[in-house]
């Protein structure tokens, strides 16, 4: 199938003329367009909440109140083009559950970076058919209120899709329906119910079989919602050659697209990285020192002229960048070693196409100290999205907690303050002691790193900074 349409709202708006009617036809699948492809374990999951909490359209297109009662945008009547002229918002995709409820997903994997939902198609990443009101807060939590039989009767119904497959029936060819490709078959005699809801649906009374659908990206009239901006928090993106391929080849490089890419220096990196996949269990081998010495010697036999010689890079035609991060990385979460060297990443991206005026890195280290006002001004003149500061400002402490950064100077004066989960302090399994690199891989992956760190200033991307009085 066709990817949708990769341009911004406005000018589908444009290309449409007049404002169309308000049935489905005139709906389109708003694609994300505002990525964090880069780097897991550099506290992308804070940002995520942070953004999500600040950027979501109920601030966004709410007003101050009252001092301490602000008057938020709660419904998606509210959010339009006429409610909220000029505005921007984060209105993320949408993962469903077993249950049938729906809450904001962080993460797609669909082009790259190690799952497998490219090969399902776009029905699988733009997903089931849902009214905006699924992305109002209030609703989803009164969706969770209502009774199991209603949430699993719609997920069946959302999952019958009439796309493809023809039945005969009554001497003629019609439309068979067929399963969405996103959604899952569910075998309840397996699969287990959330809890507090399995004594709702007593087994072997109930049917065995439901269907679980599992994501939906927003549907809008570009005329009407104009100002959503849906995000992509994938962050294995950058360092897979599959992932670049994938876009640039099915919807192209986009201008409108924006790529803000958290940083950490890359040996603490390495380390946090091994510890979270120690702690999920998903490592088999002995120590971190193995897997760095064994990916360094692939990097080394891959292309021996730039491992010796990593600042050759930025003079290299487009063709050879891309053919190198092509042939030598690979970017799925076990290698360590490539996906710790980012400025390689950036570089090919801006080969396929994409310009070095759609990148910001974010240092994961600097963003632990930044306050929320600090934070939040540097995305939003970033990315075009809204910062309603007097809004906020109603809500001091509730901002705090979602976006100021761990090691600013307010949360320094608070106990027990964790925003950022980081995985470093992990000790169980001999984490510690595992993640230690030997003095010869330590300094061959140290140089490497290095010539990484000072080229990414090369590249020409912005790098979120702030301006402190002193």
């Amino acid at each position: 199938r066709e990817p949708p349409p990769a341009l911004p709202l406005h000018e589908l708006a444009k290309r449409t003329g007049h404002r169309a009617s308000a049935n489905a036809s005139a709906l389109v699948v708003a694609l994300p367009s505002l990525l964090v492809p880069c780097c897991a374990h550099s506290g992308t999951t804070f940002l995520w909440r942070c953004m999500q909490y600040a950027f979501h359209p109920d601030k966004v297109c709410g007003k101050e109140g009252k001092p301490g009662r602000p008057m938020y945008a709660d419904y998606h009547s509210d959010w339009t083009r006429t409610s909220c002229p000029s505005r921007r918002y984060l209105l993320p995709g949408l993962a469903g559950n077993i249950q049938g409820h729906w809450d904001y997903r962080k993460e797609w994997f669909f082009f790259g970076g190690g799952a497998a939902s490219w090969f399902k198609g776009w029905q699988d990443y733009v997903g089931v058919d849902l009214p905006l009101c699924y992305w109002e807060k209030e609703f989803q939590r009164l969706l969770r209120l209502r009774p199991l039989d209603h949430t699993l009767a719609h997920s069946r119904r959302l999952c019958r899709s009439r796309t493809s497959g023809t039945a005969h029936g009554h001497g003629r060819r019609r439309r068979a329906p067929c399963t969405h490709r996103a959604c899952l078959a569910l075998d309840l005699d397996k699969t287990r119910l959330g809890p507090g809801y399995a004594e709702e649906y007593p087994r072997p009374e109930k049917p065995r079989y439901q269907f679980q659908a599992t994501k939906a990206l927003p549907r809008v009239d570009p005329h009407v919602h104009s100002g959503a901006v849906v995000s992509d928090m994938t962050p294995n993106y950058l360092c897979s050659p599959k992932a670049l391929r994938n876009l640039a080849n099915s919807i192209g490089t986009p201008a409108h697209f924006r790529f803000l890419v958290l940083l950490k220096q890359p040996l603490d990196f390495l380390t946090t990285a091994y510890k979270m996949f120690v702690q999920w269990r998903w490592v088999r081998s002995a120590n971190l020192s193995l897997d760095v010495h064994t990916q360094l010697s692939k990097l080394r036999r891959c292309n021996l002229t730039l491992y010796q010689r990593p600042e050759l890079l930025p003079s290299l035609p487009a063709k050879e960048v891309v053919d190198y991060f092509s042939k030598c990385w690979e970017g799925t979460w076990q290698h360590y070693v490539t996906n710790a060297l980012p400025n390689v990443c950036i570089r090919a991206w801006i080969a396929r196409g994409f310009k070095p005026s759609q990148f910001m890195i974010v240092r994961s280290s600097l963003m632990r100290l930044l306050n929320a006002d600090e934070l939040l001004t540097a995305i939003a003149n970033f990315t075009g999205l809204h910062y309603n500061k007097l809004l906020l400002a109603r809500r001091a402490e509730e901002l705090a907690a979602h976006c100021e950064g761990p090691d600013s100077r307010a949360n320094r004066k608070r106990a027990n303050m964790v925003v950022v989960n980081t995985h470093k302090a992990f000790d169980g399994d001999n984490a510690q002691r595992r993640s230690m690199l030997d003095e010869e891989t330590r300094s061959a992956f140290e140089k490497l790193a290095a010539a990484s760190t000072s080229m990414i200033t090369s590249l020409g991307v912005r790098e979120l900074s702030v301006q402190r009085p002193p």
